[in-house]
């Protein structure tokens, strides 16, 4: 379980509140989604919890301070976004994951444990196919796979991916959804997008953030059965429909 207690974080250099006194509990072994549109403040949430942004107010994890518990946390939790391939030239997929275990590696030396779960990450991803090209020739579909086995192949406790579904086709996205969901059991999941029909699909618990400040925290049917608190944050309307016995969120087309 994560708690957030009156979080806030102001980027000095612009002076921009990127968050304002969040108040949330998310809950262990389930997938949560972070919302909202663009500059929401979803990512910086996500580095908040992750310890890479300096913040006002109260972390925990399991009811200790995360400050308090920075070095055990590089362990056990794995961030996930977007990251520029340039600084990768030649870098292959399987350096990648390998490089990926060191925070858990013995004495920070490649090891054949390190090199065998590399390759189990791959083909659980279903890209062990693209272990020895390189991260910078990879397409955005294929680099999304890639960074989230980066992620897996340390096996967290606790994984926070910003915007996994960017950049990836229906099919993959639908995948993703499942996949995320069949792996909740065994890690506290929590992601963000700006999607709320990939949010639906995909998420548990949903927490709804709007030019920083917290809008909505609950669950996934409470906001189901109360769509209309999406319109404020997107500013179109929103209903629930059912395909396939499956209750998800899509807006509703403004008329001309």
């Amino acid at each position: 379980m994560i708690k957030l207690r009156e979080v806030s974080v102001t980027y000095r250099g612009n002076l921009v509140e990127a968050l304002k006194n969040v108040t949330t509990v998310i809950p262990g072994n389930v997938v949560s989604c972070i919302m909202g549109p663009n500059a929401s403040g979803k990512t910086t949430m996500l580095k908040a919890i992750a310890q890479l942004v300096d913040y006002e107010g109260r972390i925990e994890f399991n009811e200790k301070d995360a400050k308090e518990m920075v070095k055990t946390l590089r362990r056990m939790l794995s961030y996930v976004s977007a990251i520029d391939v340039r600084e990768l030239l030649g870098v292959t997929v399987l350096d990648l994951l390998i490089y990926s275990r060191y925070p858990i590696s013995e004495k920070f030396l490649t090891t054949m444990k390190d090199i065998e779960e590399s390759v189990k990450t791959a083909e659980t991803l279903n890209i062990k196919h693209l272990l020895h090209r390189k991260v910078n020739e990879l397409s955005s579909g294929e680099l999304q796979r890639v960074l989230l086995a980066s992620a897996l192949v340390r096996r967290p406790e606790i994984l926070l991916l910003d915007e996994p579904e960017s950049h990836l086709d229906m099919r993959s996205k639908i995948w993703l959804s499942g996949f995320l969901k069949s792996i909740s059991n065994n890690a506290t999941i929590v992601l963000s997008t700006h999607d709320p029909y990939f949010a639906s699909l995909t998420c548990d618990y949903l927490i709804l953030l709007s030019k920083g400040r917290l809008v909505f925290s609950g669950t996934r049917e409470h906001l189901l059965q109360n769509p209309e608190v999406l319109e404020e944050v997107y500013n179109t309307p929103f209903t629930t429909v059912k395909i396939g016995g499956y209750e998800i969120l899509v807006s509703v087309p403004l008329e001309s």
